[in-house]
């Protein structure tokens, strides 16, 4: 099927001349592609697939296999001492169906590893997960896993610079599908043991639940901002550690499994996973040969970052005096000890660590330029407009935080996609499922103005019109409506920005972890009590995150901006759309939120933070289809259409829906056939 053309200035269209425009077998592969791979075919549509590594094949072989080889550990490695476990039956019982199924149903498709299988196949063919669960029982009886599930073959990934360093080139790991399903079930088994027994320390966030990495962001956020707003002095240090993932010897592994105390079949299990695995390197169109993996955990393996975690506690544990509701310290320099870390192979990689340190006297801001060293080398300092990459985020004194770059390289993609031969419907699925999703992060964690993001809500807006050949005077609003409710689920990026502020505000103040739940309300009762000069409580707190300008809050306080004031500007804003309100509970002692929606308001309390984001975007939905329907003539069906996802069943997929279907229907249903 050959899509329609983008150029509506033609009142008559001409197929024949239409026909030439495009290579009609072109356009039917490319569609064909997309609904077998949609993220590669993506790839090839923006950039192209990434070449092959025309490094020799010697040096290949020789750089993994120095990376694989194998590290020992001292004898005598003081491990730290645990209390006795609880929950072991848990973690070694026989597998159950309903537990295998819940996590392969929830796994989507990847590239397959060495046995060609995806995901969907042991879907299609294991209803149910019964044979699966078979085996894996019978591997947990032996303790032993099976030899194809520990290869994996490992393709690279150019990045930048220059195609002939190594360095340059991102290994990808692919393995055996039914062997990851099965690391799938029993990491998450490891990790429930690990957090019902505190084998790790709650300063590690990594790969763990409650957005761990977000928060440590915001911690740092919270004390450059608190130290600037009370002229307090701040020395801050990042320490990278070089190819961490790749260098813990697989004994330490193993070691720290004893030391925590998981039961010796499961251990015994893992052992098994890592003994005698090999990889395979893709050498331009050829593979190497198989390269013993002795070191480093298995990457792409689910059990990884547990196994990793647990790894890492072994190190941090001894050097950070803890307790649930305690700041960690180090009680001397020497705690944090390179010689530990270099005993089990890790080392510090000094051009990419950092440090930050500033002070305050006679009302002036500098920052202490002192070089620090590590293992004997210089580590970089940074300058008060510098910023250092840390989980994602910038993180700096007085760098501008702009993320233009970001948002104009997604523009850039969607204007390749509108024009390229995939089917209409198979480009909203892209641009909402492939390249949106980039900008998820940041929208979420990071400061991003609205000006940032005004190019970009204006190209959706036009691209979405000629992807569901619409007029120029067609309302905005079909573009943001979910596909269920009849719209392209393209968002309103200002909208949303305000939506993940408020978000971001109330999960850092509901935060499990003590830490930052109790620095998360002494920044916003710092914020408040500058406004009004004085201590504010709950319900003073609520007010002024609703954006209350009157009364004791009528006067500005010239602060700096915030997460509280972010948050509090957004309440304003959507405020306009929506019924929402902060409201103190004496009865918890925190903030909840209150959300008026019909036909009955819910609240939404700390315990359930994680559903902020997704009843405020439900709600400003249900105000585009009230905003839409409030008009006279494009809003006439809107309310009949919205009612239930079959009247929508074509727009996520284009089933049963001819190319001059699509181009009708969205018209007709606005009422603007032109």
């Amino acid at each position: 099927a050959v899509p329609h053309s983008a150029d509506t200035s033609r009142s008559v269209p001409n197929v024949a001349t239409d026909r030439l425009r495009y290579d009609p077998v072109e356009a039917s592969r490319i569609q064909r592609s997309y609904r077998l791979n949609p993220k590669k075919t993506v790839g090839q549509i923006l950039g192209g697939s990434s070449p092959f590594c025309d490094i020799p094949r010697d040096d290949i072989v020789r750089h993994f296999s120095k990376v694989f080889s194998k590290r020992t550990i001292p004898d005598d490695f003081p491990f730290p001492t645990y209390p006795e476990p609880v929950a072991d039956d848990f973690l070694s019982a026989p597998f159950v169906a309903s537990e295998v199924w819940d996590k392969l149903s929830h796994l989507s498709d990847s590239s397959p590893g060495p046995d060609g299988i995806r995901y969907s196949v042991l879907k299609n063919r294991d209803p149910g997960a019964h044979l699966l669960t078979a085996v894996f029982n019978r591997v947990q009886q032996s303790t032993s896993v099976p030899q194809s599930w520990k290869n994996s073959r490992v393709v690279l990934i150019f990045k930048k610079g220059d195609p002939l360093n190594i360095s340059n080139w991102r290994p990808i790991s692919l393995l055996n599908t039914m062997g990851k399903v099965f690391s799938s079930v029993l990491a998450s088994r490891l990790s429930s043991w690990a957090t019902i027994n505190d084998r790790l320390s709650p300063f590690q966030k990594g790969f763990r639940e409650n957005e761990g990495c977000v928060e440590h962001n915001f911690l740092l956020e919270q004390a450059i901002v608190e130290a600037k707003r009370s002229r307090s002095d701040l020395a801050l240090a990042w320490l990278d550690l070089e190819n961490a993932f790749g260098s813990i010897p697989h004994a330490f592994i193993i070691g720290s499994l004893r030391a925590v105390g998981v039961p010796d079949s499961v251990v015994n299990i893992i052992a098994s996973l890592y003994s005698n695995a090999k990889s395979e390197i893709r050498c331009g169109p050829d593979w190497s040969p198989p390269i013993p993996m002795e070191a480093g955990v298995r990457q792409g393996c689910p059990l990884s970052a547990i196994l990793f975690n647990l790894s890492l506690e072994q190190i941090l544990r001894p050097a950070l005096r803890w307790t649930r509701r305690v700041t960690p310290f180090l009680a001397s320099p020497s705690d944090v000890s390179p010689m530990r870390t270099i005993s089990i192979g890790l080392r510090f990689n000094p051009p990419k660590c950092a440090s930050l340190a500033f002070y305050h006297s006679g009302g002036r801001r500098s920052v202490d330029t002192t070089n620090l060293k590590i293992l004997n080398t210089y580590i970089p300092t940074l300058s008060g407009q510098e910023a250092y990459k840390y989980l994602g985020l910038k993180v700096g004194l007085n760098f501008q935080k702009d993320n233009s770059r970001l948002f104009d390289s997604a523009c850039e993609d969607i204007l390749k996609l509108k024009n390229s031969l995939l089917a209409p419907w198979q480009k909203l699925h892209a641009i909402r499922s492939i390249i949106l999703p980039r900008l998820d992060f940041a929208c979420r964690n990071a400061h991003v103005r609205k000006s940032q993001v005004e190019r970009l809500d204006k190209l959706i807006v036009s691209a979405a019109k000629s992807i569901m050949n619409l007029p120029s005077r067609a309302n905005t609003t079909l573009v943001h409506l979910a596909c269920r409710k009849g719209g392209a689920a393209l968002p309103f990026f200002r909208d949303l920005l305000d939506v993940h502020t408020i978000g971001h505000a109330f999960r850092s103040l509901s935060s499990p972890d003590a830490t930052v739940a109790d620095v998360a309300r002494a920044g916003l009762v710092s914020v408040v009590r500058k406004r009004i000069h004085a201590d504010p409580d709950l319900f003073i707190l609520a007010e002024y995150l609703n954006g209350s300008s009157s009364g004791r809050f009528a006067s500005d306080s010239c602060d700096f901006s915030t997460v509280w004031s972010r948050a509090r500007h957004a309440a304003q804003r959507l405020g306009k759309k929506i019924r929402l309100e902060w409201a103190a509970s004496e009865a918890t002692d925190s903030l909840v939120l209150h959300v008026h929606r019909r036909p009955n308001a819910i609240s939404i309390a700390p315990s359930a933070a994680k559903l902020v984001v997704r009843v405020l975007r439900d709600e400003l939905e249900t105000s585009y289809i009230s905003s839409l329907a409030s008009l006279p003539d494009q809003g006439k069906t809107i309310g009949a259409v919205s009612l239930h996802p079959a009247s929508n069943h074509f727009i996520q997929a284009g089933h049963y829906t001819r190319f001059c279907d699509w181009n009708f229907i969205h018209r007709a249903r606005l009422g603007a056939p032109n």
